[in-house]
């Protein structure tokens, strides 16, 4: 009787061994796309609130100061391409009109004139000096990410408000 118990619940181990296992909680959805998604993701939020939160305080181009543009841009004073590491920092990313971000390649010459009367010229040098090296994670994008979403839904509460 104690052999033919051993057996059976040998048999019932075999059958978990080869079942395959229910998941009580599906999946994060970040798994199965590549980090290069979140970054866009979380780029476009951050953009998005820069640009609306300068539009929203009267800011026009830093570049050239036109308040006057069919579309506006957030445009990087590092690139993200030589700074990736900067890519969410808000000092960084101000409003830019099509003509300056587009046209003339980000106009880099008047972007730190404007920039350096905005922030003080200590804090673009410390822009211009920052070369950390900097690796992003899922779990920071998306930290960065409702922190922006948070911050533009108040923005829009706020204006709606006035």
């Amino acid at each position: 009787l104690a052999l033919q118990r051993d057996k059976q619940k040998a048999k019932a181990q075999d059958r978990l061994k080869n079942k395959p296992v229910h998941r009580i909680r599906p999946e994060l959805p970040t798994t199965g796309k590549p980090l290069s998604h979140w970054l866009e993701v979380t780029e476009r939020v951050v953009n998005t609130l820069c640009r609306e939160t300068a539009l929203a305080n009267g800011e026009g181009c830093i570049s050239c100061g036109t308040h006057y543009a069919k579309v506006w841009h957030a445009g990087h004073y590092r690139t993200v391409a030589k700074a990736s590491h900067l890519r969410f920092t808000r000092i960084n990313i101000n409003l830019q009109c099509d003509d300056c971000n587009v046209g003339k390649s980000g106009n880099i010459k008047a972007y730190r004139i404007g920039l350096a009367a905005k922030i003080g010229e200590a804090a673009v040098q410390g822009l211009e000096n920052d070369n950390r090296i900097h690796r992003w994670t899922i779990e920071a994008l998306e930290a960065i990410r409702t922190k922006a979403y948070a911050d533009l839904r108040a923005l829009k509460k706020a204006q709606e408000a006035a």
